[in-house]
């Protein structure tokens, strides 16, 4: 019978290599409760951040305009002062006042105001007349807010144009839409509509940016939680 002397194995060489051929390793998580929660926190913040900076993109979707013309007459004492505004470095209010048009309530954006003083604001004449009105009326997109329970010391200053705060203050639904007055009694210093489109990209990728964040953050939190266990075999199986 013919035999193939390739097949012997030194011993010397087998003893070497056992070791090395009998390497094994045993995968597992390992937890570690602080470590983890504070993961746990940060990966929640960056999706909460995503998730607003998403909301806000949609805030900025380009509006359905419709050029309208109105007659009818202001609802003067629910006039209130939307905050946050700028005009050329200036920085000021929207006048926002109810107005009565047949049969519905329209708010109308009337325009900008400075202020010398966040202390008090600024005072707005009257429109007492029945008075036509031309503008564009857009789609009201309430923002996403981390906290908008937050009650202004001036009660008449508001953060945000909410439907309903003004439907139960006028004791009748008010129009979702908003009339930004172009022309007519009441106007003041005319606004431009912003164009959205910046601001609707800038936010998704802001959104996407805090998304990608809070994956990576998993990923470092599972990479590291896995740990191996070596195993290494004695040439008649034993573990060691």
């Amino acid at each position: 019978m013919l035999s193939n002397k390739n097949n012997k194995i030194n011993p010397f060489k087998s003893m070497i290599l056992s070791p090395v051929l009998n390497y094994k390793q045993s995968w597992y998580f390992s937890i570690k409760p602080l470590y983890s929660l504070v993961m746990l926190l940060g990966i929640a913040i960056c999706l909460v951040a995503a998730i607003w900076q998403y909301q806000k993109s949609q805030f900025y979707l380009a509006p359905v305009a419709q050029q309208v013309h109105m007659k009818g007459h202001y609802l003067n004492e629910f006039t209130h002062f939307l905050d946050n505004q700028t005009l050329h470095g200036r920085a000021g209010y929207a006048v926002i006042t109810p107005f009565a048009y047949e049969a519905s309530i329209y708010l109308v954006n009337r325009g900008f105001v400075s202020y010398e003083s966040r202390d008090f604001l600024p005072r707005v004449t009257p429109v007492t007349q029945t008075v036509t009105l031309s503008g564009l009326l857009l789609n009201n997109n309430i923002p996403m807010l981390l906290n908008s329970r937050l009650i202004d010391p001036l009660s008449k200053r508001i953060q945000y144009i909410n439907n309903k705060y003004y439907s139960q203050l006028v004791g009748q639904a008010v129009v979702k839409d908003i009339f930004h007055l172009k022309q007519g009694a009441g106007l003041q210093t005319l606004m431009p509509v912003k164009a959205p489109y910046l601001n609707h990209h800038r936010h998704q990728g802001y959104a996407l940016q805090w998304l990608l964040l809070a994956i990576a953050g998993l990923i470092i939190l599972v990479v590291a939680s896995i740990k191996t266990r070596l195993k290494i075999s004695s040439p008649s199986g034993e573990k060691l």
